[in-house]
């Protein structure tokens, strides 16, 4: 989809505004959405004497010259060949290797969205007591360095002991 504002460029930024009641939707590139944040609120911070440096425009990287950022590509998802700038194109992942070879990428984006990196949906019924085993690991991993770092090494044993159990049980 084109900017709809200079009709060049991918639209990459969504903004929806809602004033008094009247919805407007525009899809606008990261030029554009740059020109509109230095003109609609540059003077608000400027008047207001803040910083505003986790205005949702600035986590977005609008630099404040409304320049596109320009993107250097270091690497490529090993399965499907997407950059992290085709992804934030499309707004897609290409496969599920790309999670893991974005990670650091996505992680900041999406617990920004989501408030949460952790899947909390549905789980497949024959991966539930695999994914619930691993879930309940790292939850005692946690507890253990605490215990340890507490040095309550009783409670590390059992902890210990507990983490075994479910390893036992399930091949992790």
């Amino acid at each position: 989809m084109l900017c709809e504002k200079c009709n060049k460029n991918i639209a990459n930024v969504y903004l929806k505004n809602n004033i008094n009641g009247n919805m407007t939707e525009s899809h606008l590139c990261s030029s554009c959405a740059g020109e509109i944040y230095n003109k609609n609120y540059i003077p608000i911070i400027n008047l207001l004497n803040s910083d505003f440096d986790s205005d949702i425009f600035s986590m977005l990287n609008f630099n404040k010259s409304s320049q596109p950022l320009q993107v250097v590509e270091k690497t490529t998802c090993p399965m499907c060949g997407l950059s992290f700038s085709d992804i934030t194109k499309t707004g897609k992942a290409g496969c599920g290797q790309c999670y893991e070879t974005f990670k650091n990428e996505l992680k900041p984006n999406v617990m920004r969205i989501h408030g949460t990196a952790n899947h909390t949906g549905k789980i497949p019924k024959d991966r539930s007591l695999y994914i619930n085993a691993k879930r309940k690991i790292e939850e005692l991993n946690i507890k253990l360095n605490k215990a340890v770092d507490e040095q309550n090494f009783e409670e590390a044993v059992i902890l210990r002991d507990e983490i075994n159990k479910i390893k036992g049980g399930v091949n992790i």
